[in-house]
């Protein structure tokens, strides 16, 4: 049985992404980037306007003189040329005039019969944004290795590019084992249950980035789950929800076996999630997750998250883990590193503080539905003091 750090280190060595791809820049967000992004125009293209006001040249600006306004401005309109003793009508990021050197605020300019009479001075390059004061063409706006997030995305569609080189997204296959398994919607039968672990699986590989293919649910049968984990193994991670124990009904680690897929370790000092199954066949990952609800969802978040993040370019990508504080007392149970179903609620700094739900265990899918995330408390750690600082998995 490997502690969590051990365990990790073993998923995550050695990955890296497979290559990259040309896509649009809709298409790159939240992604890694795999080549630098580069600015295709400068910002601002053009000398602007930052106010609504007059276009003028600072010269001609004497409080009292009235200016002839020649025209009115507005973004993306037709342009125009300032004479002396003359001025324009302008719209906050409208093309300053040729000629012009400044802008007359509207609140400091009286507009009467065809003219604008100054109540304040200018100076030359006053509420001009000059052309390029933000970035120039060519510059690299973000490099190999950063996500591209909102406002890195925002940027670089601000800077004129269409397109932009990232990480390939990583493929996951994923299967569902079980007789006792029903799907949503269908009417309730004698011991049965319905099937929530391939959607849960599917959707935290979604957010972490993968492409999904979905097998759907195996029955208990070793040539059945065979034959779906060949298939499954075609993807980049493969991932088995249930039978990975020993009992007479489970078929997978003897499937596993079957397919060639070599074992790197079995049983993981966590609680939910200790029957955590992990192996290699080539290239692809291969998991075998317990079958109850918050053991998939431990062993996402912990394991298969921080594999596919890597696999999409994330060099140094991890479990998303956050520091907060124990409402109550709590500990570890079994001498394992235990997660603890808890409402988090911040405290007056921002700090979330964990409040262990009074039901507990990994079958507790209703405990889990009423809670944000959970609480870490490490094995050998003993009983953790109201106040203690944990580890929070927000989920």
């Amino acid at each position: 049985m490997k502690d969590l750090d051990q365990a990790l280190a073993l998923v995550l060595d050695g990955l890296a992404s497979a290559g990259s791809e040309r896509v649009p820049l809709r298409e790159g967000a939240g992604r890694v980037l795999a080549a630098p992004a580069h600015a295709v125009i400068d910002l601002p293209p053009f000398d602007r306007t930052a106010m609504d006001g007059f276009a003028v040249r600072a010269a001609d600006v004497t409080p009292g003189v009235p200016l002839r306004v020649i025209g009115d401005l507005a973004a993306g309109g037709a342009l125009l040329t300032l004479d002396p003793g003359t001025a324009a009508r302008i719209s906050t990021g409208a093309a300053i005039p040729e000629g012009a050197d400044a802008i007359l605020r509207v609140e400091d300019a009286q507009l009467s019969n065809g003219s604008v009479n100054p109540t304040a001075d200018v100076r030359p390059g006053l509420h001009v944004r000059r052309q390029g004061e933000d970035l120039h063409a060519g510059d690299v706006l973000a490099r190999p290795g950063d996500i591209l997030t909102l406002p890195r995305v925002s940027a670089l569609a601000s800077a004129g590019v269409p397109a932009v080189d990232v990480f390939t997204r990583p493929e996951l296959h994923v299967i569902v084992t079980g007789n006792e398994l029903l799907p949503p919607g269908a009417p309730p039968e004698p011991g049965k249950i319905y099937e929530s672990n391939g959607l849960t699986v599917e959707l935290q590989a979604e957010a972490d980035g993968a492409r999904v293919v979905s097998h759907g649910t195996v029955a208990d049968d070793f040539e059945a789950t065979r034959e779906a984990i060949e298939r499954g193994l075609e993807g980049d991670v493969l991932v088995v929800s249930g039978g990975v124990s020993v009992g007479p009904h489970d078929h997978v680690k003897p499937a596993f076996e079957a397919c060639g897929v070599e074992e790197v370790f079995w049983r993981v000092r966590i609680k939910p999630g200790k029957p955590l199954w992990f192996g290699r066949r080539g290239r692809t990952l291969v998991f075998g997750l317990p079958g109850n609800p918050l053991s998939t969802i431990v062993g996402m978040a912990l394991f298969v998250g921080p594999a596919l993040r890597r696999l999409a370019g994330e060099a140094d990508a991890r479990p998303r883990l956050e520091r907060g504080r124990l409402g109550e007392p709590a500990g570890p149970s079994d001498n394992r590193t235990t997660f603890l179903i808890s409402k988090l609620v911040p405290d007056a700094d921002g700090v979330p503080v964990a409040w262990p739900t009074e039901r507990q265990g990994s079958h507790m899918t209703g405990a889990l539905g009423e809670s944000d995330g959970f609480a870490i408390a490490p094995h050998g750690s003993g009983a953790l003091p109201a106040g203690a600082d944990v580890d929070i998995l927000r989920l």
